[in-house]
This record gives C-alpha cells, structure tokens and sequence, in this order.
C-alpha cells in the first residue's frame, strides 16, 4: 500500500476498533444486537474500499487478531456481503439483529436472491429456528415451497387462517415410505419426533395429546389422531391424518372434532378451534369445493416425505 493508503487504512482501522470496543462495553441482553450491527458497520467501511482488493481485508483480518476469531477473512467477507445486502431498517424490523450471527451467515450464504435471503431471516425470527434447523428448512426448500401459490388451503376468509396458520404442504425429514404406510404410523412419527414436528408446523405450538380421547355426552368415545394448541392464537388446533388422497368426508370428520372441542374444552379465554387435515394428496378442486362457503376455521394441507419433495415441486411449479 502506498502512503496515502496507508492513512487510510489506519483511520479505518481504528474506526473499526474503536467500534468494537463501543459495542463491547454494551450490556449482555444486547449482545448480540451490537454484535450484529458492529458486523454492519464494519461491513459498510470496508465496502468504502472496494477498488483496494483482497489484500487490504487480509490485513484487517490480521491486525484484528486480537479482537477474537470473529474477524477471520471469511467472516469479513461476509460483514462485507452483510452490509451491501441488507439495510439498517431490514436488519432492525425483521428481526435480523436477534439472529446468531452464524445462522445469519449461513442464510446469506445459502440464499439465491434478496427475498429468500429476507424471506428466511423473517421465518427464523418469527419461529425462532436455531441454525440446524434453518439448515433443515434450506434442504426441505421452505422458500420455494412457501412462493408457490397454495391450491389446497382454505377460501373461506377467516381471521386466523388468513394468517396463514397452514402451508399448503409440510415435509418431515423424518417420514419416509416405511413408516407413512398407515395412519397410526405417521402419527406415531410425528409424535415421537414432536420438536420436528411443531418446528415444521411453525409458530409456538404446543402438544396435548396423541389419540386424544374425546367423551361426548352419551358416552360415544372418539379418537383425535392429533390435538394441539396454539399459544398466540390461543386455540386448540385439532390434526386428522390420511395416508391418502382427500376426500370430502373427511372435512366431516374434522369439522365434528373441532365443534366437539369447542364445546366440551375450549373456555372463555380460549379462541374457537381450529382444524387441519393432513393428508398424502389432495385434487385442488375438490379441495376448494369442500372448503367453500365453510364458516369454520380448518384447512387442508398434503405433508411429503424428502424424495418426493423434487418432483412435487417441478408439478407445483407447472401448475402455475
């Protein structure tokens, strides 16, 4: 580096010090918010520098040695990315700066455009995925699925629903053709794998019971393959299992479970009862026909197992 240059980068890399040292001084429920925000700032310096070259974040890697292995080039590299990629107003109201810097990287490093970079970094905020599981969501392609346009979710205009409560498919990496050959057998898996489960459901579930018992008034005992319950919404949320194509009976069903539920369980500081059939397919007409003019709040949504999941989303994708 020349002398001018030279000057230069000292006065960089001081600001970069002395912003480091700022953001340290910070208190520890904040960490990782100055954390964040010192990679932008960072990032947004070196960015000043483009026309320098690799070399000058070498040096800066080096003389930030001993600030930790925060500042490897790799990571600089990635302030770099972080800053010319997102805004400050992207980074504070979608949540970005409550997200571990590593899960960070590892969704600006996966993504293939700005709205899926944006696109997971709100979903990990709002579901509060940890980055193995943001992982999970990269290789189950949750963007791509989450752009199709749904064919089977309901058309009914209800509150909860049309905040999208249901995706129009699910895939669980722990399903696979030996065990979704019956329905005890998927809900079985689905159980004993609950933390996957509710992750890939998103949002804060809660479970309640497998086969749920359900007692009415006299003394007809009926089983609910899976009930939950919604902690914002503050509803339970009943979950019938069909190891095949939907049929129209089966919203009958789900729909006597949900007004079942409402009047022997839900109380008054309860929301009413939401349902959901989780089935192996499902005819998009015969899906919006069923659920047309239908007040009550239940959906239909298909759940797929990992080697089912390209030639579902080629099919999707020609649909449109």
């Amino acid at each position: 580096m020349n002398e001018l240059i030279n000057k230069d980068y000292l006065e960089d890399l001081n600001k970069i010090k002395e912003t480091i040292k700022q953001n340290q001084n910070k208190a520890m429920v904040i960490v990782n918010s100055a954390m964040i925000m010192t990679y932008y700032e960072i990032g947004t310096i070196i960015n000043k520098r483009k026309t320098w070259g690799s070399k000058y974040i070498q040096k800066l890697s080096e003389d930030l040695k001993e600030y930790g292995k925060g500042f490897s080039v790799r990571n600089l590299q990635l302030m770099k990315k972080f800053a010319s990629e997102l805004s400050v107003d992207e980074i504070m109201h979608q949540g970005g700066a409550q997200i571990p810097w590593r899960t960070i990287s590892e969704i600006m490093t996966k993504s293939k455009s700005h709205d899926e970079m944006m696109w997971y970094i709100n979903k990990t905020y709002k579901n509060s995925w940890s980055r193995s599981t943001v992982l999970k969501q990269f290789e189950a392609k949750a963007y791509e699925r989450g752009i199709i346009e749904p064919s089977t979710t309901p058309s009914t205009k209800t509150d909860v629903l049309n905040k999208g409560l249901f995706k129009d498919s699910y895939v669980f990496d722990f399903l696979n053709k030996d065990n979704t050959k019956t329905e005890k057998a998927i809900t079985k898996s689905l159980v004993d794998n609950v933390i996957s489960f509710i992750q890939e459901l998103g949002g804060p579930f809660s479970f309640v019971g497998k086969e749920y018992k359900l007692v009415v008034p006299g003394d007809d005992v009926f089983y609910i393959d899976i009930l939950m319950y919604h902690l914002e919404l503050h509803c339970y949320v009943v979950i019938e299992i069909k190891n095949r194509k939907f049929k129209p009976q089966d919203l009958g069903q789900l729909l006597f479970y949900v007004n079942a539920i409402d009047s022997l369980k839900k109380t008054n500081i309860d929301s009413e009862t939401v349902g959901l059939v989780l089935c192996k397919d499902a005819n998009s007409f015969v899906a919006k026909n069923t659920l047309n003019k239908i007040a009550s709040k239940v959906g239909i949504s298909k759940y797929k197992i990992f080697e089912e999941l390209p030639e579902y989303l080629e099919k999707k994708l020609n649909e449109k």
